[in-house]
């Protein structure tokens, strides 16, 4: 059977292109790792609402991969499925769900065999990839990209809010618009 994601030397090239605001670059990515933010949440016992909140957070774990992948530190093929599953599991613990996990070797692996896909369904994905990421972009205001650039570096929200001069009830409430303005853009 064949990986979910192939490997291939050309996702070094896109996650530059993408940290220099290439949204295409970054749309691409988002068609290639949305499959397994889809079978990833497929697998958890969780409400529909709750599969698109849990997309979003997939979708900020990819953008995280992005802006700190380190290309001699691993492949980006693991480092982003990392991200993306760590996001979800920490969206999980925040709201306390108690779900049942399916073996991440089986869902990121490389255990499920890849579906062809045609090429219209491929720019298909590309263009929403590449929307997405500059309507959220246009979307946020200057106080939510900054809180968005530093949550997407990993930053606790009280370290955020000691750089903002902003408490970390302030922050949390503006990532809770973030994730809402993401929420009504997909």
């Amino acid at each position: 059977m064949e990986n979910i994601i192939p490997v291939t030397n050309e996702d070094a090239l896109l996650v530059a292109s993408a940290r220099e605001g290439d949204s295409l670059a970054f749309a691409l990515l988002v068609h290639r790792y949305s499959r397994i933010m889809n079978s990833y949440i497929g697998t958890l016992s969780v409400s529909e609402s709750e599969r698109e909140d849990l997309l979003q957070e997939g979708l900020i774990g990819l953008l995280k991969a992005v802006r700190s992948y380190e290309e001699e530190k691993a492949k980006f093929s693991t480092y982003a499925v990392t991200c993306i599953k760590n996001s979800i599991i920490s969206a999980l613990r925040r709201y306390n769900k108690t779900v049942s996990f399916v073996p991440s070797s089986e869902i990121f692996g490389g255990t499920e065999a890849q579906e062809a896909e045609s090429p219209e369904t491929i720019l298909l994905d590309t263009e929403s990839g590449r929307l997405l990421h500059d309507r959220l972009f246009k979307a946020l205001s200057p106080l939510e990209s900054k809180v968005f650039e530093l949550y997407l570096a990993d930053e606790t929200y009280a370290e955020i809010g000691k750089k903002l001069g902003k408490d970390v009830k302030s922050i949390d409430n503006t990532v809770q618009r973030i994730r809402s303005k993401l929420k009504r853009i997909i």
